[in-house]
């Protein structure tokens, strides 16, 4: 495979020269940290937009991907970042943006096969319609939505990147694809909603991964719909907000934790089918019911990042269906996934708000897991594919229920009092992880004996 160092060579000569010219401006104009990020940000997705006139070879841009992420590492961590590095590096906040913009660059281009299409948009979106977010945000944001460890939001900001993201889509698909109008207003209308609120919800510079990766899953599986689908999939879309709207009455949900809801629920209609939404939805309604909510809970917001703990195995395994096209086999995993959350979310919940023993924590929150999800699954599933899985199968998913359960139980043997944290969120991530791993590994073994 031909490796084409002269297309590699012309990006790193734009990438340096655009350090040493931002750099040289700076001196001059003393620029704002921000504007000087976005800046390089806008030139070097310019300059990504035109990979697939200047490559043909995966391979070369992987490479190239690689000597970015060394250079980015070099201008961060050595002398270089106050001579040339300033353009990224002059922010007063934590940030992965520079690495997960080269990250999602290489997997656009790699999955988009060529089609300029599929490649031009998440990156059009990617470059144009995030700085221009940020740079309204910052400047004439009048209140910040965000709440607790939430990045800082505004609505001005996310009105803005829904009007470019819709433009960057709309623009696009009219000129050089043969989609019809209807068709092609609809599929921006939806993709520039979706978009503007993964942006909504990202933080610490996922969103140059989150952006480009979800504009693109809803690109390839909304462009060739037909326009009464599209009708249907945005009527979809208003009754999921809907829904969320009339959650948004429960205080212990934060703005942008529904707002995460809405994306979560519309992408899993997306990349699985309607009847996937079952799961989410049942963990969504019933985790902070049945017992009712305490007052005691009402102080403890369950924030965006909470809610991404607890989605984002199930998202993982929506996308892995979208690829291999294994929805009757990995349907009652992803099921499972949601009912362990549902039982950990649980059993800490009877445990340090109402106070029950051990043992009745583990039973109920079982008992709540398998009820409200797994077994509502199996319905689905017989339903959408006419069988259901072998039993021993549904006995290794009971015991994996189970077993999270346990194990939350041993993880806070110790523990005295509990708060709704981004660190045990990400405990209970790690949990269900395993567990789903041993599961998926557990059930292959079935199939070969």
């Amino acid at each position: 495979m031909k490796i084409e160092w002269g297309s590699m060579l012309f990006v790193v000569a734009i990438l340096f020269s655009v350090l040493l010219i931002i750099k040289l401006v700076d001196r001059r104009k003393n620029l704002n940290g921000e504007i000087k990020r976005k800046v390089f940000h806008i030139i070097m997705g310019l300059t990504m937009l035109t990979f697939p006139y200047i490559f043909t070879s995966n391979l070369s841009v992987i490479i190239l991907g690689v000597i970015a992420l060394c250079i980015m590492y070099i201008l961060k961590n050595t002398r270089l970042k106050q001579l040339i590095g300033t353009a990224l590096y002059d922010v007063n906040r934590d940030s992965l943006g520079e690495i997960f913009f080269i990250i999602s660059v290489a997997l656009i281009f790699y999955m988009s096969k060529g089609d300029k299409i599929l490649y031009s948009i998440p990156i059009l979106i990617l470059t144009f319609a995030d700085s221009v977010a940020a740079l309204i945000g910052k400047n004439y944001a009048k209140k910040n939505i965000a709440q607790l460890n939430e990045d800082k939001k505004s609505i001005e900001g996310s009105f803005m990147f829904f009007i470019v993201a819709f433009m960057a889509t709309l623009v696009p698909i009219l000129l050089f694809s043969q989609v019809g109008r209807e068709e092609t207003l609809i599929i921006s209308t939806i993709i520039g909603l979706n978009v503007a609120m993964v942006e909504m919800i990202s933080h610490t510079g996922n969103d140059n991964l989150l952006i480009p990766l979800t504009t693109y899953a809803f690109l390839v599986t909304h462009i060739s719909l037909s326009v009464e689908q599209l009708r249907i999939n945005l009527a979809i879309l208003l009754g999921i907000f809907i829904l969320v709207t009339i959650a948004n009455k429960v205080k212990a949900w934060s703005k942008l934790a529904l707002v995460e809801a809405l994306v979560v629920g519309y992408l899993t209609i997306t990349l699985y089918g309607i009847y996937a939404i079952i799961p989410p939805l049942m963990l969504f309604l019933t985790v902070m019911n049945f017992p009712k909510m305490q007052e005691s809970e009402k102080n403890n917001l369950y924030d965006a990042r909470i809610i991404e703990t607890n989605i984002i195995i199930g998202i993982a395994i929506c996308g892995i269906v979208a690829v291999t096209g294994l929805k009757k086999e990995f349907f009652m995993i992803y099921a499972t996934c949601y009912s362990m959350h549902l039982t950990v979310n649980s059993f800490v919940r009877l445990k340090y708000y109402f106070n029950l023993s051990e043992v009745d924590s583990i039973i109920l929150a079982i008992c709540k897991g398998i009820g409200f999800i797994f077994i509502p699954s199996l319905v689905v599933q017989r339903l959408v594919f006419r069988e259901l899985a072998i039993p021993s199968e549904i006995i290794i998913m009971i015991i994996s229920i189970v077993l999270s359960a346990i194990i939350i139980c041993l993880k806070k043997k110790d523990v005295k009092s509990e708060s709704i944290s981004i660190n045990n969120g990400y405990m209970h991530t790690k949990i269900v992880l395993v567990l789903t791993v041993l599961l998926i590994s557990s059930i292959q073994c079935l199939k070969l004996i």
